[in-house]
């Protein structure tokens, strides 16, 4: 199911009621990168994706690209979808960010 939440593309699969995985991609990819991930995980987690700002279907706001917007985008998703300790899987440049995240928590 796609969602919008910050003007980022949020995309979710699988029951909310399992534990939450979510999904951070790499540059300069989206969030169809975990595609493959998703349709088997799915079964067992919920599973949320999504676009970072600016890439893939969501919008590139003010254009300003820092880090610190990139963790408080993953935030908010978080916040938003009331996800209580998920699992964070990131590559590349998805992995700083989910990096990033656990420090600021």
């Amino acid at each position: 199911m796609k969602t919008t939440i910050n003007n980022l593309s949020v995309f979710t699969s699988g029951n909310t009621n399992n534990k939450s995985i979510i999904f951070v991609h790499g540059l300069p990819f989206d969030h169809r990168m975990w595609d493959e991930q998703i349709e088997e995980l799915s079964k067992d987690y919920y599973c949320i994706t999504y676009d970072i700002r600016g890439l893939g279907e969501s919008h590139a706001g003010d254009g300003q690209f820092t880090m610190e917007s990139f963790v408080d985008d993953l935030e908010t998703i978080l916040n938003e979808l009331k996800l209580k300790l998920p699992m964070l899987c990131g590559l590349s440049m998805g992995g700083y960010i989910s990096l990033r995240a656990i420090e600021r928590m």
